[in-house]
């Protein structure tokens, strides 16, 4: 299985008064690691997907799961992989650790979806679908 992984620092800005990670700041960082996968994994670069606002991939649910508090100055490893690729929506593994400590696993569903007016699903264009494949989380073994 292929992932996308980036090397994050926690500073001093994302952080509340006790040095621990203010929480919302880890959807900024996924966030940017998502943008950051679809221009350079993907070739679908978000200011092309968005031009003049007609298609965009904004998240139908997220959840998320704390294992561990992050510090001022942890570098945290975060990455991605594609649990579930659907018509149109597809499910990302965003996990974070510091060294062999993991912080969270999240699980986020997004689709892509025309947003002319109103946002209506619209199926993964053919190469942004074959390019999201090569992240496919291999599917569990089925008991007998």
């Amino acid at each position: 299985m292929v992932t996308f992984s980036r090397d994050i620092p926690v500073h001093f800005s994302d952080t509340d008064p006790a040095g621990i990670i203010f929480y919302p700041r880890y959807f900024d960082m996924t966030g940017a690691l998502i943008e950051d996968w679809f221009a350079e994994e993907l070739g679908h670069p978000f200011s092309a997907i968005h031009e003049g606002m007609r298609y965009g991939v904004p998240t139908l649910s997220l959840d998320i799961s704390f294992s561990a508090a992050s510090r001022i100055a942890d570098m945290l490893r975060i990455t991605l992989a594609v649990a579930r690729l659907g018509k149109s929506s597809f499910t990302l593994d965003i996990r974070a650790a510091c060294g062999d400590d993991e912080r969270f696993r999240m699980r986020q569903v997004l689709v892509y979806a025309a947003l002319d007016g109103k946002v209506k699903p619209t199926p993964l264009p053919d190469d942004l679908r074959s390019q999201m494949a090569r992240f496919l989380m291999a599917e569990p073994a089925k008991e007998n």
